[in-house]
């Protein structure tokens, strides 16, 4: 028990003196700081006033130390959460001679550069494509935030849906990237299937309606055989004017510059076209059909094309007004200026729509609650192709509509967009 209670003793004894010497230690630096600094700031260590600022200043630096110490650690963190990020994100700055050089990017990022030394370079230096580059120096010199979807070929083909945001740093943006390749594939798919189903299905469809046509056409044919072949016929119409729009669909996206061989024409009296071919509608269907068409508004587009986005949503105006049950059934055609813009609106006092469901009423193959809509033949594309149409105008639609209360569809065609419209058919010419 002595012996152990020497040596616990030998041990404190040796704790204490590697203490001393530490404190000694921390002492003698304190003291070569404090000479340093007096004779950097001429001070007087004699002092006490002088004396007490050195220890204030001390203390100053031992809070910096610290703050350093956090700040590092604070980044550090930040740092490894943006490197778990599916999203690639670069932080760049804007220099002379539009030259963009990144400060910072994650991991998914630094996959997509050509070089791991990226710190301080040019996007040009270590990322192969012009269109994000492109975008960036836009971005900069409009001061807008920019979103579009691009192509990257390095180190594979994959499609990024990129996005530039401005920062509260002058000169700096952040560029974020999210990989939508899956997306684009199945939509590439889903085109391609929807393309091969239509022209696969036609031949069979024509074959039948022809046989149909010939069978109905018989003289001693009994009227229970007439009213089923009625009906197949009917039917078989209603897939055929379906694979139509699935085609036409498919030209309107597939051939986007042949669709935009826009010429300038009298939009007003396409607009009446289209006013006299539905009141013949109106009348079989006891419909009120009411117009306001302002005389000799020409734009610049594709007449075909806007003239059949009218008839879409003529068609839906009456259809939905007929299965109001009681009270008014009117429906409205107007065109207009307002400002520096041209208006078509298509109102109606139909059985509306949901609040719930306007958002997604443009969706291809969307359809209004189908208990209420099942009188109503068609497979919710119109309106898909109206959006798609407008879209390659320039020109936006906007629905106000509730439920038992009918619908107002109003298309906006900014007369801006038809000038840059105009210009580009010019370079093409």
């Amino acid at each position: 028990m002595n012996a152990l209670y020497i040596g616990i003793i030998i041990l404190l004894i040796i704790v204490v003196f590697f203490l001393y010497l530490r404190k000694k230690r921390l002492e003698k630096s304190y003291q070569n700081l404090k000479s340093e600094l007096l004779k950097i700031l001429n001070l007087n260590i004699k002092n006490p006033l002088d004396d007490f600022l050195l220890l204030q200043l001390n203390t100053y630096i031992k809070n910096l130390e610290e703050k350093y110490k956090f700040e590092k650690y604070r980044r550090r963190n930040v740092f490894s959460i943006l490197d778990t990020l599916s999203e690639g994100v670069i932080l760049v700055s804007f220099h002379q001679s539009d030259t963009i050089r990144i400060d910072f990017a994650n991991l998914t990022a630094i996959n997509i550069f050509t070089t791991e030394d990226f710190v301080g370079r040019s996007l040009t230096e270590v990322m192969d494509n012009h269109n994000l580059i492109d975008l960036a120096i836009k971005s900069f010199k409009s001061d807008e935030d920019m979103e579009e979807e691009i192509p990257f070929y390095y180190p594979e083909k994959r499609y990024f849906k990129c996005k530039i945001k401005s920062i509260n740093i002058e000169n700096y943006r952040v560029i974020i990237l999210t990989d939508i390749t899956k997306e684009r594939n199945l939509e590439d798919l889903r085109k391609e299937f929807l393309t091969i189903m239509s022209h696969e299905m036609r031949t069979p469809l024509s074959i039948i309606n022809g046989y149909l046509e010939t069978i109905l056409s018989e003289e001693n044919l009994s009227e229970d055989i007439y009213i089923l072949l009625k009906k197949i016929e009917e039917e078989t119409s209603r897939l055929t004017r379906m694979f139509n729009d699935l085609l036409d669909i498919a030209r309107m996206e597939k051939n986007i510059a042949e669709e935009k061989k826009f010429s300038s024409f009298n939009l007003s009296k396409t607009i009446k076209k289209a006013y006299d071919f539905f009141k013949i509608v109106a009348e079989k269907t006891k419909i009120e059909f009411n117009s306001e068409i302002s005389d000799n508004i020409y734009i610049y587009g594709n007449e075909d094309r806007l003239l059949q986005a009218v008839y879409n949503l003529l068609d839906n105006a009456f259809k939905f007004t007929s299965l109001k049950e009681a009270g008014e059934k009117t429906v409205w055609l107007r065109l207009y200026r307002e400002n520096e813009d041209v208006i078509l609106e298509i109102e109606d006092t139909g059985i509306g729509i949901p609040s719930k469901e306007l958002k997604k009423i443009f969706n291809m193959f969307y359809r209004v609650d189908k208990s209420r809509t099942r009188q109503v033949p068609g497979l919710g594309l119109g309106l898909y192709i109206v959006k798609t149409i407008l879209e390659m105008h320039n020109a936006r639609i906007i629905l106000d509509s509730e439920e038992n209360s009918g619908s107002l569809f109003r298309i906006i065609i900014p007369f801006r967009s038809q000038i840059t419209n105009l210009n580009d058919e010019r370079m093409v010419r």
